[in-house]
């Protein structure tokens, strides 16, 4: 897979539209007297801000002061980017289309403009830059007792990393003496982070054993060097002032009744924790299954494995048996991290519905909302919330696959290399194994010569039908990279020291064999059974598949025609442009029919059709203003009809996906005849 090939399956656009360059090419370069009335003056304050070491959009920064009752007053200062992205301005629309920022190995496809992302609303080092902060005096028991909101403006003292501070925390006399101004602020800080973790895990919060992959590319973006993240001190200390900042922001609107873009977290189904508890004493936890569980129940069982070889393999396990976390209007509560209220608010350059709680927070300082606009940010916290959920799924997806690219043409380099490696994962036709370095490739058991494996009905394991061998999660074992697909990025690993299965004795020697083909009835009939089952499960899985994308192509091309049919009604686009537009249209047709086509594929309710439509027609309006404002014509009366149409056609597809006929050409008489009713019902309406 080709960059460009990712791009486009993903529906990742690197190039803003001309609407959006247009209006970042027209920003202040500084910030201006005029934008510091009516601010909260943090400039005399020792403020600094903490990430990894190749950062560039820096959007948060603390400060924290010993106060004389012996609290804290911890100040998490977020760039306000909302000053500079008005509603319903192109780079507004291109953000809430975008919802995210992509992070790619060495490469960052931004959500906003690099004018902004990168410069006026980074909070660099020793400049005046807007912000948003949040005072909260913290008891040394980690109690919030109070805490402040206000509109402010900064100056960053330093850019400290990770790295460096982590260094400075160890000791590290030239860095301590370089920085002897943050030394002691650091430490408290460390303090604290260490006692708000010990609150939030003391109240229920679940501490997964996760790691990242960290790829180090040369400068012909080759990769040579394939490694964990590391995870430090540092980081655990931004991490839970992030944490308690957003608690704080989702408690401040909820009290208030005021609409917000909620991070919530579910508890997990009951035939995910049945299936876990099945699985546990395979492994030798012990595991008290009841229908409440809630999180610490959990945590106590990652606490019992913590210090035992099976220790990934849990975390694995219990991980799969959570819920995926996700945005909604409404407050469901963080069930991984045990909040009752919590929202994402601290990265408004990178993710949308920072922005979106930015705007409701900013707004209900200034006094109480109007209800024109209660109901405004009440449709915005429903779109917002499901745009963001969509796009941080395509977003993850995507960057996983282009690490899986280039952890595949590092190890094109080192096939017939041996290594140990953990069993991650086990599936009916080999097992997936992970090396130190997180690199994961596939174990055929078909390549396992030394019998025939067949998995375990508990899914944990590969068992051998004669020689009784295992290969279960979370056990080692010896591989050698055995090859590499670059064009699928995927990596093929051979258990090393399997020898052949000895002959079978038979009443003819002439009919002697070796290898898997000299199988006994019985275990001709296990295997034929497992050929049966599996070819049923994947058929139907298929088949389902087939029928949905079948669907799904057939809106994206009658959405994409319409649509485009209803702007060349208002401006003849030129060439190139129509091409711009004709992606640009197709890329949110892609997208709105996400939720209803997940929502049927994996038997999900997360996000309902009601909230689908609310998103899809924001998002159509969006991607209409926005084409028109880069080319410049009007599109009121474009955009609400198309809206109409996309929602109508939405509608249809959830009802399609519900039978089974398939006729390519029946369909799209059915979407043209949408269009068609909804023009004759505007024309009578006249």
């Amino acid at each position: 897979m080709t960059f460009i090939e990712l791009l486009s399956e993903y529906h990742i656009m690197p190039q803003f539209p001309p609407g959006a360059v247009r209006q970042a090419e027209m920003m202040p370069k500084e910030v201006r007297d005029s934008d510091l009335k009516d601010r909260c003056d943090l400039t005399d304050s020792l403020i600094i801000t903490i990430d990894g070491d190749d950062a560039k959009d820096f959007d948060d920064a603390v400060s924290l002061e010993l106060m004389e009752n012996g609290n804290y007053c911890l100040g998490v200062h977020i760039a306000d980017v909302t000053h500079y992205v008005a509603e319903n301005t192109p780079i507004d629309r291109a953000a809430f289309a975008r919802g995210t920022s992509v992070y790619l190995v060495d490469t960052v496809i931004p959500m906003l403009p690099f004018e902004l992302s990168n410069e006026l609303c980074s909070l660099k080092p020793g400049v005046v830059r807007l912000t948003v902060s949040v005072f909260m005096e913290i008891t040394p028991r980690g109690k919030v007792e109070n805490y402040k909101i206000c509109k402010s403006f900064i100056k960053s003292h330093d850019r400290m990393t990770y790295a460096k501070a982590t260094k400075i925390l160890e000791g590290d006399e030239q860095l301590c003496t370089k920085y002897s101004h943050l030394v002691s602020m650091l430490h408290n800080m460390k303090r604290l982070a260490a006692i708000l973790n010990k609150t939030r895990v003391h109240g229920g919060s679940i501490e997964f054993s996760t790691h990242e992959s960290k790829i180090t590319l040369d400068k012909d973006g080759k990769p040579v060097k394939v490694e964990r993240y590391p995870i430090t001190v540092s980081n655990n200390i931004i991490e839970e002032f992030m944490l308690i900042c957003n608690v704080t922001v989702a408690k401040h609107l909820a009290a208030k009744g005021l609409p917000c873009v909620y991070r919530v977290h579910e508890q997990p189904d009951f035939e995910r924790i049945e299936r876990l508890a099945r699985v546990l004493p395979v492994l030798g936890v012990e595991f008290q299954w009841k229908p409440d569980m809630r999180p610490r129940d959990f945590q106590r069982i990652l606490d019992s494995v913590s210090s035992l070889d099976t220790c990934d393999v849990v975390n694995y396990l219990v991980l799969r048996t959570m819920s995926k976390a996700r945005y909604s209007e409404k407050n469901l509560g963080h069930f991984g991290l045990a909040f009752s209220d919590y929202c994402h608010f601290t990265s408004p350059i990178r993710r949308y519905s920072d922005v979106a709680v930015h705007r409701m927070l900013k707004e209900s300082l200034d006094g109480d909302l109007q209800p024109k606009r209660l109901d405004f940010f009440k449709e915005l916290a429903v779109s917002a919330s499901v745009t963001a959920s969509v796009t941080e799924v395509n977003a993850a997806d995507a960057e996983i696959a282009w690490k899986n690219v280039k952890k595949a043409e590092y190890m094109a380099d080192h096939i017939g290399e041996k290594h140990t490696a953990s069993i991650t994962h086990v599936t009916a036709n080999g097992f997936f194994a992970e090396l130190a370095n997180t690199v994961e490739g596939f174990v055929p058991a078909r390549t396992i010569e030394d019998d025939l494996y067949v998995m375990n009905e508990n899914g944990l394991s590969l068992d051998g039908m004669r020689t009784k061998r295992k290969f279960t999660i979370g056990d080692t074992v010896e591989i050698k990279v055995a090859a590499v697909d670059l064009g699928e990025a995927k990596i093929d690993f051979e258990v090393v020291g399997s020898r052949p299965l000895p002959a079978q004795r038979r009443k003819s020697a002439a009919k002697r064999r070796t290898g898997k083909k000299e199988l006994s009835r019985d275990e001709k009939k296990v295997l034929k059974k497992l050929k049966e089952d599996s070819y049923e499960i994947r058929y139907q899985r298929m088949e389902n598949r087939k029928k949905a994308d079948f669907e799904k192509n057939i809106f994206e091309n009658a959405v994409t025609f319409e649509v485009m049919d209803i702007l060349e009604e208002r401006y003849k686009f030129k060439k190139a442009e129509k091409g711009f537009a004709g992606v640009t249209v197709r890329d949110m047709a892609s997208f709105v029919v996400l939720p209803v086509y997940r929502a049927h594929l994996y038997e999900t309710s997360e996000i309902s059709l009601k909230n689908a439509l609310v998103s899809a027609s924001k998002n159509v309006k969006n991607t209409v203003e926005m084409l028109g404002e880069s080319f410049g014509f009007a599109t009121n009366d474009e955009a609400r009809l198309a809206a109409e149409y996309v929602c109508a056609a939405l509608r249809h597809f959830d009802a399609c996906m519900k039978h089974n006929d398939i006729s390519w050409a029946k369909r799209e008489k059915e979407y043209e005849t949408l269009m068609r009713k909804i023009r004759e019902r505007k024309e009578r309406s006249k």
